[in-house]
């Protein structure tokens, strides 16, 4: 019942509380509802899979269905809890609209995490005091009552996708950087999306992704890139053989360099050298000029 499938369309609210808890343990156990716990005052602890997170205020811990997890409150805390239902039987709400309307909500089932800890990057936290606020204190089950409260859940929804979007986002751009550091150190040696992948800390999908959306290229192609700034820099700027600079540029021949370099440059390396080329003959001055106590260049003969 992940909230992730396309077909679950309908949603049903199955609990909900806000409680000021001081000391409170509630041992691991798992359900087929989807859950948020968000800390308004205090802190608590969270634990899932053997991972410990700590909530604070204007924190807050979304668990997709059948997730492990253990609640700890050791000072005082003042959770709002909401669970809700996914599935494909007519329920109470209808995700459908909202799901095709929140870029938020595609973005993170591409990865369809199983638990997020965040910030409430907007609203969150209003949202889901109006939700339990209304379920609380509406005295009659009225047309009205229940159009609002369907308004309201789906304005909890859309801003738990919002601050999970915005955490995913800011995680991404951390796993680019890292990838891109670990690239730019390694071009000289074998790359692969695997070893990447790997160094970074994420599954090689999800690398892909990243990299289609951070920097519009695919990590083969932004890999070659790389490699062929750095050819072109000493090609410019140093003396070494077309041989030198393709081995340490990160091609592993001559040949495959120079068919790749004329294929986005339109010329040899070597005519791309002497295009652009600045690299600097041996001085026949035998000597270094140095600026005088009157302001003019003076030679001085080398030992």
């Amino acid at each position: 019942m992940s909230i992730y499938k396309k077909e679950y369309r309908y949603a049903k609210l199955t609990a909900f509380y806000a409680l000021n808890l001081a000391n409170f343990n509630m041992g691991t156990h798992h359900h087929a509802s989807c859950e948020i716990m968000y800390v308004t005052t205090g802190s608590c602890e969270i634990t899932v899979n053997d991972q410990k997170f700590i909530l604070k205020e204007k924190e807050f811990i979304f668990l997709d269905s059948f997730i492990p997890h253990k609640l700890v409150v050791n000072q005082q805390c003042t959770i709002l809890n909401i669970e809700f239902l996914v599935g494909t039987d007519i329920n109470d709400f209808d995700l459908e609209p909202l799901k095709n309307a929140s870029v938020s909500y595609q973005e993170i089932s591409l990865i369809k995490p199983m638990f997020i800890v965040s910030n409430d990057s907007r609203s969150l936290g209003y949202a889901i005091k109006d939700l339990i606020n209304l379920m609380t204190n509406a005295n009659s089950d009225t047309s009205e009552i229940t159009f609002l409260t369907n308004i309201l859940f789906q304005r909890m929804i859309l801003e738990l996708f919002h601050s999970l979007a915005t955490e995913k986002s800011a995680k991404g751009m951390r796993y680019i950087n890292k990838a891109i550091a670990f690239i730019q150190a390694n071009l000289e040696d074998e790359l692969s999306v695997p070893k990447i992948a790997e160094e970074v800390g994420i599954n090689k999908s999800y690398l892909h992704q990243l990299f289609k959306d951070y920097t519009s290229y695919s990590i083969g192609d932004f890999i070659s890139k790389k490699r062929l700034e750095r050819a072109c820099f000493l090609l410019i700027n140093s003396n070494k053989s077309i041989t030198e600079i393709a081995f340490q540029a990160g091609f592993n021949s001559r040949q495959y360099f120079s068919n790749t370099f004329e294929k986005n440059f339109s010329m040899p390396p070597r005519d791309y050298r002497k295009l652009h080329g600045q690299t600097l003959e041996s001085s026949t001055i035998n000597g270094q000029l140095r600026l005088d106590d009157h302001n003019n260049w003076s030679l001085s003969k080398m030992k």
